[in-house]
């Protein structure tokens, strides 16, 4: 599996996981400083393709949960 892809399965995934939540004091912080509101796939690859801002937003998901 392409590693891009996989990094772009990860963010979805850790999007979906913080709106699941439904914690408004974790979501407001996500939405500012992780995958934006309403990520398409496109943009998810291109936020994987950037390993800086692939580990930036890892980062923030580690921070909120």
């Amino acid at each position: 599996m392409d590693m891009t892809l996989l990094k772009a399965n990860l963010l979805g995934g850790m999007n979906a996981y913080i709106i699941e939540l439904g914690d408004e004091d974790i979501l407001e912080p996500w939405l500012m400083c992780g995958v934006p509101d309403g990520c398409t796939e496109e943009e998810l690859m291109e936020i994987a393709e950037d390993d800086e801002e692939f580990r930036r937003i890892v980062k923030e998901f580690a921070k909120l949960i």
